[in-house]
């Protein structure tokens, strides 16, 4: 062999040698840039599937809430076809109010009350509280020493089936109250000071009245949806009754 012919071998095979790197050179790069292709393809299907991802560096703006969907928004009246415009009644002046006695049966009819009839009223037995006992007429001077006659009102407490305390119950007091029209709410614990941890309290007025089923406490809940029936008192002008107790319990 010629030693010309020998050099000539190895340059060949230093020659394939530095071919063989640069294809594999060639392949590592077409491979990068064949996963960076799968990548953006899957990348760009992804946020045109769901344009809001996480990762999307240009959302779209969010849509506003269109206005249909606030609470109060009017709805349109459609009238009827053979609709005819009527003229509402025009409001009086309210009537002066009137105890109801025992004794005056006539002005028991004749009184305006804006609560219907409640001894008319069905009982619901699924409600799950009720009241406990009957309502106690007592001097207020029981639960507060150091007030005088001039106070009314209407107060308790609400407990559980265990007779613990339950604190944050609605208590609801509507109806007819010397002239006025009564509808308040409270929450049990709010009067924690006098009645006990779960203890309500309403102040009616500064001087004792009488008055015949005029006035109804009631448990709700945040809706104002009866937890309970509604409870009908009446109230005396003698200092000492001018105090009604009503507790509530839970039953179920």
């Amino acid at each position: 062999m010629r030693f010309s012919d020998q050099n000539e071998i190895e340059n060949r095979f230093k020659r394939r040698a530095k071919q063989r790197r640069r294809d594999i050179t060639w392949n590592l790069l077409t491979a990068v840039v064949l996963m960076l292709t799968i990548f953006l393809v899957g990348f760009y299907l992804v946020l045109f599937s769901n344009p809001y991802v996480a990762f999307n560096p240009f959302p779209p703006p969010t849509m506003p809430v269109l206005a249909t969907a606030l609470p109060g928004t009017a709805t349109p009246l459609r009238l009827p076809p053979t609709w005819t415009p009527t003229v509402p009644p025009t409001e009086e002046p309210p009537l002066p109010y009137t105890p109801i006695s025992a004794t005056t049966p006539a002005e028991s009819t004749s009184t305006a009350s804006p609560l219907p009839l409640f001894t008319d009223e069905p009982v619901n037995q699924n409600l799950p509280y009720a009241i406990e006992g009957e309502p106690a007429a007592m001097a207020n001077t029981v639960f507060h020493p150091g007030e005088g006659c001039d106070w009314q009102g209407v107060a308790g407490r609400v407990v559980d089936l265990q007779g613990r305390p339950m604190v944050g119950v609605v208590v609801k007091l509507t109806g007819l109250y010397g002239g006025r029209t009564i509808d308040m709410t409270t929450l049990s614990g709010g009067a924690a000071a006098w009645y006990g941890a779960s203890g309500y309290e309403f102040i009616l007025g500064d001087k004792p009245i009488s008055s015949n089923a005029m006035l109804a406490v009631q448990l709700v809940d945040q809706a104002l949806m009866p937890l309970s029936n509604r409870v009908i008192f009446h109230t005396y002008e003698t200092c000492d009754k001018n105090l009604i107790l009503i507790n509530f319990k839970q039953v179920r």
